[in-house]
């Protein structure tokens, strides 16, 4: 008995003797990315300015003052694909334009008071893209509902994921390397979103592990 039970334990402490380095590397990892999330989001926190955290390992997007939490939206899906990225600051460089409604011939409406009038959540777009400091590009999709919206939606997503490798290959005759994210949110959340994250906005970005 003591024979066959002499074996099990030496296996035992052999795997947990590799698991515990292991496991010390995964602790230190964690610790340096939040050290690097609390060394950005002290900068932005000691000005009452509002900042972004664009956390894509929780898949959580956050609009912040302060370190206080101002509004939080959730990712329902999300791809990313071409440089690896670090945690650290960055800054919204781009945005889409908000298309402008064309005015008919005999409204009533002053066209001088049409930017007063975007300046409305439904009139935000749900479909758009954003440019971040160092070359990264991020596209919000709007959730589809439904079952066919649905699956037209993920054919669309697939397409993204497989023409990646030859944007790469693009780049790279190009001399250049960008990052390339897709956000699905619900559309309310995705009008919310565009909303807040304005051009010269700073922020923290998180990319998964």
């Amino acid at each position: 008995m003591r024979r066959a039970v002499l074996p099990a334990l030496l296996a035992a402490i052999i795997l947990l003797g590799a698991a515990a380095p292991a496991r010390s590397v995964e602790d230190a990892l964690s610790l340096w990315r939040e050290n690097r999330r609390l060394q950005a989001e002290a900068v932005l926190a000691g000005t009452p300015k509002p900042y972004f955290e664009l956390d894509l390992e929780k898949r959580r997007i956050f609009l912040k003052t302060r370190g206080m939490v101002l509004l939080e939206v959730p990712v329902q899906g999300q791809g990313i694909w071409g440089r690896r990225l670090a945690v650290g600051p960055t800054a919204v460089v781009r945005r889409d334009a908000l298309a402008r409604p064309a005015v008919a011939i005999g409204d009533e409406k002053n066209p001088s008071s049409l930017d007063d009038q975007l300046l409305e959540l439904a009139d935000m777009p749900t479909t758009y893209r954003l440019g971040l400091a160092g070359e990264v590009d991020v596209e919000v999709l709007p959730l589809a509902m439904g079952r066919w919206p649905l699956w037209r939606q993920r054919l669309s997503v697939w397409r993204w994921q497989l023409t990646r490798p030859l944007v790469t290959l693009r780049q790279r005759r190009e001399r250049r390397e960008t990052t390339a994210i897709f956000l699905l949110l619900k559309p309310e959340d995705a009008q919310r979103l565009y909303w807040t994250l304005f051009e010269g906005l700073d922020g923290i970005l998180i990319p998964p592990r």
